[in-house]
């Protein structure tokens, strides 16, 4: 019985090759319930990409119509500067995580191309790390606001009087899902190097099968994982 992983190699002629563990153990089977549930995270992050995109592209079209209505006296959308602040608010926090996971944030990577790739798994390790403990301050100080705000019944001082409790919730839940994204690819990746070799001390085996390479519903580009 074999199971495959996405550890992949190549051959002398640049064919992509498969690393397939076969056989059964503990390990395996860890491995493969992160990889479901890495699957699973990626759909959610996926998801939240859409969604910003789409709020992005609607704050737009409104934007555009305010300016236009403005100009030859068509009917305005009263309280729109507050509630455009509030979508991109949102958009911009709940996009983080799917940045992060596809790599699609701005990076500085002069020195990852001389790294080797036991030292830029570490920095890896080490840039998740501080994302973790930076973002996770963020999220904890987010919440409080949000509490404090619904315990005193703070409203905006503009019309439409929103509660300011419920735009804070937004933000603070796409602050904990970057923290909560970061907690994965690191997990993930520790999971990765570990697992394959205490699958191979618990008497299991490994080969390489040549392989077509094939999309993922979220894939970090190859250069780094953050």
């Amino acid at each position: 019985m074999s199971y495959r992983v996405d550890a992949a190699g190549s051959s002398e002629n640049g064919q992509k090759l498969e690393r397939v563990l076969e056989g059964r153990s503990t390990a395996l089977t860890l491995l493969n319930g992160m990889r479901a549930v890495t699957k699973s995270l990626d759909r959610v992050y996926l998801g939240m990409g859409y969604l910003c995109g789409t709020m992005f592209l609607l704050l737009a079209l409104f934007i555009t119509y305010q300016v236009i209505a403005r100009k030859v006296g068509w009917v305005m959308a009263p309280g729109m500067d507050l509630m455009s602040g509030y979508t991109l608010a949102m958009a911009t926090t709940w996009a983080f995580s799917y940045a992060l996971r596809t790599g699609s944030h701005v990076r500085i990577d002069v020195l990852l191309p001389f790294m080797s790739p036991k030292v830029r798994w570490t920095a890896d390790q080490l840039a998740l790390a501080s994302i973790v403990f930076f973002i996770g301050v963020t999220s904890w100080k987010t919440w409080i606001m949000v509490l404090k705000s619904y315990e005193i019944g703070a409203v905006t001082n503009t019309y439409p009087l929103v509660p300011l409790w419920i735009p804070q919730t937004f933000v603070a839940v796409g602050f904990s899902m970057l923290a909560i994204t970061a907690i994965h690819m690191m997990t993930n990746m520790i999971a990765e190097a570990l697992l394959p070799v205490l699958h191979k001390m618990q008497g299991g085996t490994e080969s390489y099968h040549a392989v077509t390479p094939a999309g993922s519903i979220v894939s970090e580009e190859a250069t780094s994982g953050v």
